[in-house]
């Protein structure tokens, strides 16, 4: 499948409409142009392709905030389709990372260096990248390693002719023995961005193989050109690439074959343009060999803090300590590294933070409450909805606030006496615990200290209703007696409109009419 010229430039254009209406919102993480997927399949469908962090069913997604189906440009409909995505991170190694691919990991001493081994600046710690593959320089002939600017070049802090050693330093190379090249010159990292990558000038101009480690796939030629360089990640499977072509532009550099008399030559049809589908491969320092497909092209979204544009989207395809690596087209595309992550509730988190509680660990009990429990009633469907449409709305209150010594205090002493009974009242359906006066009176005293922080003086006043109208009755009721009492219509109806009459809160309308 291939994008035409003249569709490709509508969707660039549908994708910057997008991302200028939508590209405030924190949950909107990117946005490039590719082919559709329904139900994990790919399509013909020519797509904008949308990124977010949290990707929510379109019931539990705010009116204001919700993504369209579609794009209109120049008359002509567009497709949106939305993935889960970023925010994403550039970064080199500086803790133990197991990632499962086809091979293991390529962080011993290697001699003569080859594509795909560990190296690092000496200057930037204890860390490890990536060597990307061997270039020519267009300015002198050198032969140079190529990496990204923030594993060689420390994000364009670096000086002409620092050390570069292999194997990288948190894999145990030390200086002098190690060292194979030099710092030359990199690329630029300012906002608007399309490149992250760095040259070092090798130490032996005759040291070097140019098929990558492991031997998984042959070094760069026509018919297995480089593709592009593995830059960054958002730590639950998916990454962005920097385009080759522009790299090696930006840089003045040539990819390094040998001709038929073995004599290192520069290539330059060993480099191809990216494509939306496209099977890539690469060898990179943690994950070793693997093979993925292009998500998406022309890609703009923020690495870190600074904005990229012209990214290159893949999944399931690199770990950290990758980062440099050279991407090729070919591979089977599934040749899968899994993620290490998992992708914390943004509501957890932020009220974690605030309260210096571990809840991003217990993303696994909150599925339960949602699941086992509150998916079982009426309201309780109601209130897990209102949790998603509204919870941008706590995090931007709690956004650069700090609590209380009493309110850390309390945080900490309901969080101990309640995280295990709840988890094991989920886990019992026929549990026999009751609802006890106790249970309401700290009820009462995590409302009245919500009033304090995240609450509007209205919602407080909300919450104090429904606590007395609609969670009192719960006394003396077991896990069975209180799914049975929150799925009445008639206490439906009493939350739902008391939850309506406040402005500040967002419902969308009501989810289901009771019969």
């Amino acid at each position: 499948m291939k994008l035409s010229r003249e569709t490709e430039d509508r969707l660039h254009r549908g994708k910057r409409k997008i991302l200028d209406y939508f590209g405030a919102d924190p949950n909107v993480t990117g946005a490039g142009i590719g082919f559709r997927r329904r139900g994990g399949q790919w399509t013909e469908e020519p797509a904008v392709v949308v990124l977010v962090a949290k990707k929510r069913p379109a019931a539990l997604v705010s009116n204001r905030r919700l993504l369209p189906a579609t794009v209109e440009v120049d008359g002509v409909t567009c497709e949106v389709d939305v993935i889960q995505a970023g925010p994403f991170t550039m970064g080199t190694v500086t803790v133990t990372v197991t990632a499962t691919a086809a091979a293991g990991k390529v962080t011993g001493r290697m001699r003569p260096p080859r594509p795909g081994c560990s190296i690092s600046n000496t200057m930037d710690g204890n860390t490890a990248g990536t060597l990307g593959l061997f270039v020519l320089d267009n300015k002198d002939g050198k032969v140079c390693l190529l990496s990204n600017n923030h594993v060689i070049a420390r994000m364009g802090r670096a000086t002409p002719a620092e050390d570069i050693i292999q194997p990288g330093a948190h894999d145990g190379g030390t200086r002098p023995d190690d060292i194979i090249a030099y710092v030359k010159r990199w690329a630029p990292i300012d906002d608007g961005t399309s490149v992250d990558a760095a040259i070092a000038e090798l130490t032996d101009q005759k040291g070097f193989v140019l098929e990558p480690a492991l031997d998984r796939m042959p070094g760069p030629s026509a018919d297995h050109p480089v593709v592009g360089i593995h830059t960054a990640g958002d730590g639950y499977g998916t990454n962005a690439l920097v385009r080759m072509d522009k790299a090696l532009a930006a840089l003045d550099v040539s990819v390094a074959v040998r001709d038929a008399s073995g004599k290192v030559v520069a290539a330059p049809d060993a480099v191809v343009a990216p494509e939306p589908y496209m099977k890539i491969e690469k060898v990179g320092r943690t994950s070793g060999y693997s093979s993925s497909t292009i998500t998406a092209i022309g890609v703009e979204s923020y690495l870190d803090s600074i904005r990229f544009t012209d990214l290159i989207l893949t999944e399931s395809f690199g770990s950290p300590g990758d980062s440099g690596s050279a991407v090729f087209a070919g591979g089977d595309g599934s040749t899968f590294v899994e993620p290490e992550n998992q992708r914390p509730c943004p509501l957890l988190s932020t009220v974690g933070d605030y309260y210096r509680l571990p809840l991003t660990q217990d993303n696994d009990l909150a599925d339960d409450l949602r699941d086992d429990f509150l998916a079982q009633s009426l309201v309780g469907r109601l209130l897990t909805r209102l949790a998603y449409l509204n919870q941008q709305a706590v995090v931007d209150r709690l956004a650069g606030k700090q609590a209380t010594g009493s309110e850390l205090s309390y945080a900490s002493q309901y969080y101990t006496k309640y995280h295990d009974f709840m988890a094991t009242v989920l886990a019992d359906p026929g549990s026999t615990a009751v609802v006890t006066e106790e249970h309401l009176e700290d009820v009462a005293l995590v409302i009245y200290g919500l009033n304090q922080t995240v609450l509007t003086a209205e919602e407080g006043r909300l919450a104090f209703k429904l606590f007395q109208e609609a969670l009192t009755p719960t006394l003396g009721m077991n896990r069975r007696q209180v799914l049975a009492y929150m799925n009445q219509p008639d206490l439906y109806k009493l939350v739902y409109d008391a939850i309506a009459a406040v402005p500040t809160i967002e419902t969308n309308g009501p989810m289901e009419m009771p019969r």
